[in-house]
């Protein structure tokens, strides 16, 4: 079935069409800080993929959000990818229902979270939540509230940085108006 013929409702073109699940890694411009992690979603060779995020939350000063866009799958600010799972393409809805149901927070712990939730609906292998924790970094939000261990150390940094270093990924990383720098 051609992308022509398809104008209200497509099924994939065969049982087999599998859709790639993918973590895009965003590194933070400074030298601190962990870095952004974006679950993208998209059918192999495609230009875009669906991305998942949570966003904002105690470095921006703003409640955590979770933003559902379309994005470049080889966006230049996504700096590494992690292949997550190769899932049937009936199983995309079960990928936005776990992102919207999941609470936003700290976007790794909310990685792991979601691939958690998709795990337990058998859409990714067992184990694959448990591997993709192995590659978290530390939450610099944990243990305190909305303010953690790293916050609390970097509190003599002043609040309009962290507001600079979150629009910088909120801009760079996250924006489904990514182009290429050429």
């Amino acid at each position: 079935m051609t992308l022509g013929t398809c104008i209200f409702h497509c099924e994939p073109s065969s049982p087999a069409h599998l859709l790639q699940l993918t973590i895009g890694v965003c590194r933070e411009p400074s030298e601190y800080g962990p870095s952004h992690w974006i679950l993208m979603l998209a059918e192999q060779d495609a230009e875009y993929a669906t991305w998942y995020q949570a966003l904002s939350g105690p470095s921006a000063s703003e409640p955590w959000s979770v933003d559902i866009s379309q994005g470049r799958l080889y966006s230049w600010a996504v700096t590494d990818r992690h292949h997550v799972a190769d899932i049937p393409a009936t199983h995309g809805k079960k990928v936005k229902a776990a992102a919207k149901k999941t609470p936003g927070r700290f976007c790794q712990a909310w990685v792991v979270d979601v691939v958690g939730e998709l795990e337990r609906q058998n859409v990714v292998p067992a184990g694959t939540q448990s591997r993709i924790a192995e590659l978290a970094e530390e939450d610099p939000h944990a243990g305190g509230g909305d303010a953690g261990p790293k916050m609390e150390e970097q509190r003599d940094e002043p609040l309009s940085s962290k507001k600079k270093i979150a629009g910088w990924i909120e801009k760079h990383c996250c924006s489904s108006k990514h182009s290429s720098p050429n």
